[in-house]
């Protein structure tokens, strides 16, 4: 699967939402190098490195932004990313160990499905406390 960007998707915060766009292109590349059958290689490895670091300060940004909104989904959006950010590690570190298609696959997958229900179920919310503040 290929993430594409919808107009649903938007939090009402622009920085935000090109973060996540930036995310989506990050998870995409790393699609079509498994794609390529390649997994064990340095741009597999910066690929990683940049998603992580992606990942960290959007996850700053977006906290920071539903506890300024004071969002109600801000506990669940951080408690969501702590767990994605314990997964993303644990999944670092076993690929360190045993570097293999199938698990860089499984990860992507993990990687898709989990953006996608998070922005859609989460992330959204913040748009309405936006416009909120707006009025």
């Amino acid at each position: 699967m290929t993430l594409t960007w919808k107009d649903g998707y938007t939090t009402g915060v622009a920085e935000l939402d090109e973060q996540h766009r930036q995310i989506f292109e990050l998870v995409n590349a790393l699609g079509v190098l498994i794609e390529r059958g390649i997994y064990d290689s340095p741009e597999v490895e910066n690929r990683l490195a940049a998603l992580g670091d992606e990942i960290r300060q959007h996850f700053t940004l977006e906290e920071g932004c539903m506890a300024r909104h004071a969002c109600p989904m801000a506990r669940k959006n951080k408690d969501e990313h702590e767990q994605l950010e314990r997964a993303f590690l644990d999944f670092l570190s076993e690929f360190s160990e045993a570097k293999s298609l199938a698990l860089l696959e499984g990860f992507h997958r993990s990687a898709e499905g989990w953006l996608l229900e998070h922005i859609c179920f989460v992330d959204i919310h913040l748009r309405s406390c936006v416009n909120k503040g707006l009025g």
